[in-house]
């Protein structure tokens, strides 16, 4: 520093250095964070997360559509494959890459056959790795989550 409190040129540029330096590290510890992790899970048709429904996710639109909405199809069953009828599925999601949810409120109803639902509302405005999380809940109060991994 000069005796006017003035930087030189050479320690301006040092301290540029070091600022970007340190900003470029906390942006690699940032998206290591919340990076996809490898080996993701892709499958749609698994056990929830303690075992009390199996859960089979698909798309009614294939490819699954990007910008649009759509709807998904849920078979929900017991572990040994007899349809759950009646139960309550709350739904969520979002990136987990970008920290936002989804851009749409889905709703889950239940469809004509038993164990069968639908999921009206679905949109991915933007492709990546999304999440899509159930809450599932029986009139018997049995509960249970899964949350389904879609890359798009």
């Amino acid at each position: 520093m000069s005796t006017y409190g003035y930087s030189s040129p050479g320690q301006l540029a040092r301290r540029r250095l070091i600022l970007g330096l340190a900003a470029l590290a906390g942006a690699v510890v940032a998206a290591s964070a919340c990076a996809r992790p490898a080996g993701l899970d892709l499958s749609r048709d698994r056990l929830s997360d303690h075992g009390v429904f199996r859960v089979a996710l698909s798309s009614r639109a294939t490819p699954i559509p990007l910008f649009r909405t759509h709807s998904w199809s849920v078979r929900l069953t017991t572990p040994r494959g007899d349809p759950v009828s009646g139960a309550s599925l709350a739904i969520d999601g979002g990136m987990p890459e970008h920290h936002h949810g989804l851009p749409t409120s889905p709703k889950v109803v239940a469809d004509s056959s038993p164990g069968d639902y639908v999921v009206n509302g679905m949109k991915f405005s933007m492709p990546g790795w999304w999440n899509i999380r159930l809450a599932i809940t029986t009139p018997e109060g049995l509960s249970d989550t899964i949350t389904f991994n879609v890359v798009l």
